[in-house]
């Protein structure tokens, strides 16, 4: 399978896993239920999880995923963003969209996903990266809401969700453009015209990576680390995936153990400032030669 090849097939699986998402997320229904549910969707069709299953609410942008036990469920006129990621390989699809529960923000979606169709015909190999903010923002506006400006899409590598090049929502006089034969994940997030288009970290979402395998003092520890090397690499994992083969009461001792050695990171909850409900979609593309492929969407 070659590299193009294995993004396809990975973008095919998240539309398909988008697709069902989209069917199952109601008001009341447990997160976790909703994340595992998911997560098995996307194994069952031959992929991976390239990242926990975002399930994101209202004024949280990005970044929440069920704990273990978690009790959250899906608000009632919840604004619900589900973030999915597929890897094949370590050849990654990242794929987002809303689910507006709310007249209220219905439009606000519309306009959402409508633009990210507009900000990829902007791509092209050796394109400004800065036009799709050019576009975002522009388009945003004109049709009454602003991008959240310190969100932006990335480039994709093998096994690296975000591999070093940012594509901004806005307008930014950014030097880098679109590279032939690279991924790149497009994902507009919007708020009100009132709103201040800002997020913020607000604790942990139960999202960790892997930073470095050094060793510990404790064999115990050194043998999680050596499992989360082994099923995740550096790609995001969640503790919830750790309970099935460790006790739940060491995982969430060794999390903290990890993370303060610093040989783990966290992903914190990203809200935005004002309170304000957002709205994201996303889609990964691959650039050609000669066309720009959207490997993410649903056939």
């Amino acid at each position: 399978m070659s590299e193009l090849e294995a993004y396809q097939r990975a973008g095919s699986i998240a539309a398909s896993v988008l697709k069902f998402a989209q069917e199952i997320t109601k008001e009341g229904i447990k997160v976790i239920d909703l994340c595992e549910e998911l997560e098995e969707k996307i194994k069952k069709l031959g992929g991976l999880p390239a990242f926990p299953c975002n399930v994101s609410q209202n004024d949280e942008a990005a970044h929440y995923t069920a704990g273990i036990s978690d009790t959250k469920i899906i608000l009632p006129g919840s604004t619900v963003k589900i973030d999915i990621g597929v890897h094949i390989n370590g050849y990654i699809a990242d794929t987002a969209l809303t689910i507006a529960l709310s007249q209220d923000e219905m439009l606000m979606a519309k306009v959402n996903e409508q633009l990210l169709y507009e900000a990829i015909k902007s791509v092209k190999a050796g394109g400004r990266i800065g036009a799709v903010g050019d576009t975002v923002e522009s388009e945003a506006l004109r049709q009454g809401f602003r991008p959240i400006s310190n969100l932006s899409g990335h480039q994709l590598d093998r096994y690296t969700i975000h591999a070093g090049v940012s594509v901004p929502n806005v307008r930014e006089n950014i030097p880098q453009n679109f590279k032939q034969s690279c991924a790149y994940a497009i994902e507009p997030f919007l708020v009100s015209r009132q709103a201040s288009g800002w997020v913020v970290n607000h604790g942990g979402g139960n999202i960790f990576r892997l930073t470095t395998r050094k060793r510990t003092k404790d064999a115990n520890i050194d043998q999680l680390t050596d499992y989360i090397w082994s099923n995740f690499k550096t790609l995001p994992f969640t503790p919830r995936w750790l309970v099935k083969d460790f006790k739940e009461e060491f995982v969430k001792k060794a999390i903290k153990e990890l993370e303060s050695k610093r040989i783990i990171m966290e992903y914190p909850i990203l809200v935005e400032s004002s309170g304000a409900k957002v709205t994201q979609f996303e889609h990964t593309i691959y650039v050609g030669e000669n066309r720009t492929i959207i490997t993410t969407l649903a056939v």
